[in-house]
């Protein structure tokens, strides 16, 4: 399985920090997404948060950031964006059912400011 460029990777307390401050946000269940426009020749950077309040186990946390890096992996956004997703279910989603919620937010995000 190849890794996440550490290019497309948003990291830092700062541009995190800014990209939820200044972010648009929907939910796409069991997923809810942050984020926030970068400039055109950027590359998109994305972030996955299991809040340890839900899953007390790293071990199913570890599972759901799998399951969404590998979803968006297959459905990477081709415009520049940052783009955090935050899992808000109190159960682990099968990866199906992850893979439709991180499609179903990148068709979103990309027709909104494509059009």
């Amino acid at each position: 399985m190849p890794k996440l460029p550490k290019y497309e990777r948003l990291y830092g307390e700062i541009a995190v920090n800014e990209l939820f401050n200044q972010s648009k946000r929907f939910t796409s269940f069991p997923l809810r997404v942050h984020y926030a426009l970068r400039p055109e020749n950027a590359h998109t950077r994305f972030m996955v948060s299991i809040p340890k309040k839900l899953f007390k186990h790293a071990v199913d946390r570890n599972l759901l950031k799998r399951r969404i890096r590998e979803a968006y992996r297959a459905y990477k956004p081709t415009i520049s964006i940052d783009i955090a997703f935050v899992y808000a279910s109190n159960e682990i989603a099968s990866s199906e059912q992850i893979e439709k919620a991180v499609q179903k937010a990148i068709n979103k995000i990309t027709t909104t400011h494509l059009t």
